[in-house]
């Protein structure tokens, strides 16, 4: 999914944690602690150079992750995927298990080169043998679709529940997405929610909006339109991007209050908060239209007083989320 390939991942974390299982020694070279060095304080022009010079004169795999990295995130230069999958897929080939996991989303996604779902299968099967995590439950999705990789959802079902009992949340996500939106074979919505529940005790935006989703549509035989609008709130409030306009919309439709007949105030100052987000962070021209469209039907009814200070949260929420 190009939503989780763009997520902006740690700095110190991730370049330590990417080269783990890698098959050398690759934080003794000077030019590179350097960089890292520079990285943490923020100079992203010294950094870039120091990696981008290890990466073209000694070809080494941390400084080709890195630079990806700069592109990735727009680390003192403009984003530019195309610039990072070809980075990614240099440290790919230099044996790193993170960067093949990337190279292989990059091909399923036609970020550097025109989509090739097997050679994203074949990367995803590389990163998978080196231990990385995601890389089971990816794997297993194009095994889900047959797309790229020969068609069998208890394979899929298999290879990603192995990650998802080592602890890992967004395998726990796969599962319940593979057991609710998966092949028919495997369609069980009583195992889904399980799997989302496990990953939404563990604060998992994603899950609560899964959660909300499948009470909004009545899946579990029951449709909870309260209880749908608190789940699609916490997965905002999570600062999953999909989830706002589902919140926005929720609790702009909530039952108005019995006496008045309008709109809570809460209810109605949280219709404005993650519709505002939504036209804010959303990808999706058609829901930022509507969202749009919204947002003038609820300052319509609502007191002009509340905005500065409605505006402020909103501008606080998106600032922490970056």
């Amino acid at each position: 999914m190009i939503q989780a390939f763009w997520m902006i991942l740690g700095i110190a974390p991730l370049l330590s944690s990417a080269f783990a299982d890698s098959p050398a020694s690759i934080s003794h070279h000077s030019g590179i602690r350097t960089a890292q060095t520079l990285l943490a304080a923020g100079d992203y022009a010294q950094a870039f150079d120091r990696y981008h010079a290890a990466a073209v004169n000694d070809h080494h795999p941390l400084a080709q992750f890195s630079l990806a990295q700069f592109y990735q995130n727009g680390w003192g230069r403009a984003v530019d995927r195309a610039m990072a999958c070809n980075w990614y897929e240099q440290a790919a080939q230099n044996g790193i298990p993170a960067a093949q996991h990337m190279t292989g989303l990059c091909y399923e996604a036609g970020m550097h080169r025109p989509a090739d779902p097997a050679a994203a299968a074949a990367w995803f099967y590389k990163a998978a043998q080196a231990g990385h995590l995601s890389s089971y439950c990816h794997l297993g999705n194009l095994m889900m679709t047959g797309n790229g990789a020969a068609k069998d959802p208890n394979k899929a079902l298999e290879l990603c529940h192995s990650a998802a009992l080592q602890g890992s949340v967004p395998a726990h996500i796969w599962m319940g997405k593979f057991y609710l939106y998966g092949d028919s074979s495997v369609h069980n919505p009583q195992h889904a929610y399980k799997w989302f529940l496990a990953a939404a005790q563990k604060q998992s935006g994603e899950a609560f909006y899964h959660l909300g989703m499948m009470l909004d549509r009545g899946v579990m035989d029951s449709h909870d339109a309260a209880q749908s609008r608190l789940l699609f709130e916490q997965a905002a409030a999570l600062k999953f991007i999909p989830a706002y306009f589902k919140a926005g919309t929720r609790f702009f439709a909530a039952e108005p209050d019995a006496e008045t007949q309008r709109l809570s105030a809460d209810n109605l100052a949280k219709a404005y908060l993650w519709i505002s987000a939504a036209i804010e962070q959303s990808d999706d021209a058609e829901e930022v239209a509507a969202a749009g469209t919204i947002r003038q039907q609820i300052l319509a009814v609502m007191p002009s007083t509340w905005l500065v200070e409605l505006d402020r949260k909103v501008a606080r929420h998106i600032q922490e989320s970056n």
